[in-house]
């Protein structure tokens, strides 16, 4: 079975645009998004069974949800509440997570998502210290920036 872990980043943006993609600009946690980036998104990670996520992301992703006015956070957390529930949670130890010597460079989610990293098929991230961590452990890593620019941006002419 084929299992996908995400990152914050890009929890975020799968919850603002699954609420309305037009958020995606306006919200201050995404405006670094558009709308295409959200549906690359789903189609990339659409082929895996099991969606993971950490509990520190979804911590991270509560209080990045509640950074727009009081009607969208609602709604928005609503959309969060539904989709995060057929997710399957990872929850890694404090104990675990602050003897590790990435801690102080990557923080607390980011070392909880290498620390998932080994036990599921891909993650994915937009992240460039977190993306390059994970791939020099031997994990599956994909970074989302480069499937965008892959994906929205033409190969130069010769």
């Amino acid at each position: 079975m084929s299992s996908v872990l995400i990152d914050t980043n890009l929890l975020l943006l799968l919850i603002v645009g699954l609420c309305n993609k037009d958020l995606i600009s306006k919200h201050k946690r995404t405006n670094n998004f558009v709308p295409e980036d959200f549906d690359l998104l789903v189609e990339s990670i659409d082929g895996y069974n099991v969606l993971w996520v950490t509990s520190h992301c979804l911590a991270e992703v509560s209080n990045l949800i509640m950074q727009t006015n009081e009607k969208q956070a609602k709604e928005l957390m609503a959309y969060f509440s539904n989709y995060v529930a057929k997710a399957k949670e990872s929850h890694i130890p404090k104990e675990i997570i602050f003897k590790n010597g990435i801690l102080t460079r990557l923080g607390v989610a980011d070392t909880g998502l290498i620390i998932k990293s080994k036990r599921v098929s891909c993650v994915f991230t937009v992240d460039l210290e977190l993306y390059l961590e994970i791939k020099n452990r031997g994990y599956k890593v994909i970074n989302f920036n480069h499937l965008r620019t892959e994906k929205f941006i033409l190969p130069p002419r010769i």
